[in-house]
């Protein structure tokens, strides 16, 4: 099988998140792993989460389709795997998919000279509303701090993982880190990766679906 791998360009925080759902939906459904960055601050937040009435900045918030907790995302690389069962052996296993992406990250942050490590608690007992202030077994942290997140989102044999870095790396030391993942990736499924950019028809659809849904308080304050 081919896994489609995107390293994208920064986008805005609405058009992000609507790109993951048009790649879940899509009709003819092709397995995708994408990297991509943020051209403004923003907030994102779990699907049941309480929308922030109050806040400290004027960042914007959107709603994910996927769970967790909420995400401040600026320089960030974040990425989203979008797979079937044809493919993802842990469909209905939310615990091993998170390791199994995790462990992947950490590997190839070391092509980069980034050594992480892996947090063992079972989850955190603190009622926080940040993801980067919330550990869960296999989070990955850097001098004792969380760096990588992730939530996910099952519909059918269909799975959606979101999820984000938060390192500082130059455009040089991304891209390399990205395609190592990419290789990593291949190698553990066993399957051929095809690497290229959006259509012009998929963005065009993320554009529509943000005007119908991403960009409207009817969705980000549903909750």
């Amino acid at each position: 099988m081919n896994l489609r791998c995107i390293y994208d360009i920064p986008r805005d925080c609405s058009t992000n998140i609507a790109l993951d759902e048009v790649f879940f939906s899509k009709e003819n459904f092709e397995e995708i792993f994408r990297f991509y960055r943020w051209t403004y601050p923003a907030y994102t937040i779990g699907y049941f989460q309480k929308f922030p009435e109050t806040k400290n900045d004027n960042f914007s918030v959107i709603r994910r389709i996927t769970g967790g907790l909420s995400v401040l995302h600026n320089t960030d690389l974040s990425f989203s795997l979008i797979v079937s069962d044809k493919l993802w052996p842990y469909i209905y296993d939310q615990e091993k998919t998170y390791k199994t992406i995790h462990e992947n990250i950490r590997c190839s942050l070391e092509k980069i000279n980034i050594f992480c490590d892996k947090t063992f608690v079972e989850n955190s007992s603190s009622k926080n509303y940040s993801c980067v202030q919330t550990l869960y077994k296999d989070d990955l942290l850097l001098n004792g701090k969380k760096i990588v997140g992730s939530c996910q989102r099952r519909r059918g044999k269909k799975i959606l993982v979101e999820g984000s870095i938060h390192l500082k790396m130059n455009a040089e030391e991304s891209k390399i880190f990205a395609y190592e993942f990419f290789k990593n990736l291949s190698n553990f499924l066993k399957c051929n990766t095809i690497n290229n950019n959006l259509t012009n028809d998929e963005t065009d659809s993320a554009i529509k679906l943000c005007k119908e849904k991403y960009n409207t308080d009817k969705w980000n304050k549903l909750f």
